[in-house]
């Protein structure tokens, strides 16, 4: 029981076991597959759309950065939305809640081997981006782009977690992360500016944190250093704080409703 109130020690405990339980059925190599493929592609096709296109506002640079950096959703919004179905398949969900344990605490655990997945997917997404698509590095500030980086991760998970939410109810979260997915590929500055967009959808952009991301990420590129860009990693931070919040209170709501429809079991 001492344990089990300690939310530093089940979040460890928790983390580690997320690790240990993902590559208990995938193999390594099949990570790494994907950890090296997996951006490749998707920078690749906008890559090619933006050349047959040739927008001067939205040109290959542009779209590459873009992608490069939106390669984390794929770990954030995938991987960490579908904790809760994971659980729910295995039939361990109700095991969860009716531990002692820190609901908080377990999931944000459960997510944090996806940051490191999610760090390590960008990183070399933007090596494609430097080696493969030409584009120009020479004069970033490496330190502002590994803060964007950092910070664009931890709130993207954040993100995933408040998604994650929704599968405490529905049968799987996983139609709403792909949902989201391409959302974020539309709304998020990712393949051309905000500014593109109908007025009345700009305001759903900036309640995602990744539109702020895409922009921090590219001034950074361009030479801008940590304080030019430091008005964006705020904003995106307390988005980011805001929707682990809110998904943290939907947790709880979709954990009541669950139990008294019955849906906890149902997958």
């Amino acid at each position: 029981m001492e344990y089990s109130n300690n939310p530093l020690r089940v979040f460890v405990s928790s983390a580690v076991l997320a690790r240990k339980a993902l590559f208990a059925w995938l193999r390594p190599s099949m990570w790494l597959m994907q950890l090296f493929t997996m951006s490749l592609f998707q920078i690749a096709f906008f890559a090619y759309v933006a050349m047959n296109v040739q927008n001067p506002q939205a040109g290959v640079t542009y779209v590459v950065i873009g992608n490069a950096l939106q390669s984390i959703s794929y770990v954030a919004i995938f991987a960490v939305c579908n904790i809760t179905g994971e659980e729910k398949q295995q039939g361990t969900l109700q095991g969860i809640l009716v531990s002692p344990g820190n609901r908080f605490s377990i999931f944000v655990g459960r997510a944090m081997f996806q940051i490191a997945n999610g760090l390590a997917t960008v990183t070399i997404a933007f090596v494609y981006a430097a080696f493969v698509f030409g584009v120009d590095f020479s004069h970033a500030d490496f330190l502002a782009l590994g803060t964007v980086i950092l910070v664009t991760t931890f709130a993207m998970t954040g993100f995933g977690l408040m998604l994650s939410s929704l599968g405490l109810y529905l049968r799987t979260s996983m139609i709403i992360a792909n949902i989201f997915l391409f959302i974020g590929l539309l709304v998020c500055g990712v393949n051309f500016p905000i500014s593109f967009l109908p007025s009345w959808l700009q305001p759903v952009s900036y309640a995602i944190p990744m539109t702020y991301a895409t922009d921090a990420a590219r001034m950074a590129v361009s030479g801008s250093g940590i304080f030019a860009i430091g008005g964006l990693l705020i904003a995106e931070s307390v988005v980011g704080v805001a929707v682990m919040l809110v998904g943290y209170g939907m947790f709880k709501y979709f954990e009541r409703v669950s139990r008294s429809k019955g849906t906890m079991d149902r997958y």
